[in-house]
């Protein structure tokens, strides 16, 4: 009987020690565009852009309890909590949203331009009949060739695109050269 309550107190000992590898967390206000721009960080990919200063500038890491919708910039509170042991390539900070201050929509018609796109293994790919920039969905403008674009990929030239906002948080490519 006593081994059992020795067993029992060192395996509360072991649940209660381990770390769930957090450490301090913070609030802080992000305003992010509109759109996503490409960038590269492991790979290729489209990443949000912070606008909080002039410039702006990428943000690679996911947000906890948001999903983004093309064509409306948002401010964002959100807590960031300090990763103690992050994974090798991992950030070492996790953003979770805590509140949705303001989300405002494009006016349908907006573009978006992209010069010098990199045309890599996933950039323009088109499945089941959609077309994707980098994962994200578009629609192909009429006399638009799309597939033109989507057989160039991985070629790793450069190409110039343009999108529009349709609405609902759906875009169409309009050209590309």
């Amino acid at each position: 009987m006593h081994i059992r309550i020795v067993i029992l107190l060192i395996t509360c000992l072991l649940i209660i020690s381990c770390d769930d590898d957090n450490g301090t967390s913070s609030l802080d206000t992000k305003t992010f565009a509109s759109y996503k721009t490409p960038c590269v960080g492991v790979s290729q990919q489209l990443c949000l852009i912070i606008q909080d200063d002039d410039v702006g500038s990428y943000f690679y890491d996911s947000i906890e309890g948001f999903d983004f919708v093309w064509g409306h910039t948002y401010q964002l509170s959100l807590k960031i909590t300090d990763i103690i042991n992050p994974l090798a390539d991992a950030s070492s900070l996790q953003y979770s949203i805590e509140n949705v201050i303001s989300d405002i929509e494009d006016n349908v018609g907006t573009r978006y331009e992209y010069s010098l796109v990199e045309l890599l293994e996933w950039t323009f790919t088109k499945e089941s009949g959609v077309y994707y920039f980098l994962g994200q969905p578009f629609e192909c403008q009429m006399g638009v060739d799309c597939d033109g674009l989507v057989n160039l990929n991985n070629s790793g030239g450069l190409v110039n695109v343009t999108f529009e906002y349709i609405g609902d948080g759906q875009i169409t490519l309009v050209q590309w050269n």
